[in-house]
């Protein structure tokens, strides 16, 4: 292989690690915010699944952006 074949593996690699990490943080963010609020003000799961779907939102407005920028 040549060094800008391998260049370019190496980036498409990091462009869909961050496309994951991106994706992942906001939701497990929300996981760990709404589990906090639910224990802290005793409710069952509201607030883990209010939080659940900001992250989501969250993680796919992230992808977006990194999209647009490539």
């Amino acid at each position: 292989m040549s060094k800008k074949k391998n260049k370019n593996m190496y980036k498409n690699l990091v462009f869909i690690t961050q496309v994951g990490l991106s994706i992942i943080a906001p939701i497990l963010l929300g996981v760990y915010l709404g589990d906090l609020l639910d224990k802290k003000l005793n409710k069952d799961m509201i607030f883990k699944l209010i939080f659940i779907l900001i992250g989501a939102g969250a993680g796919f407005l992230n992808l977006f952006k990194l999209i647009d920028k490539k």
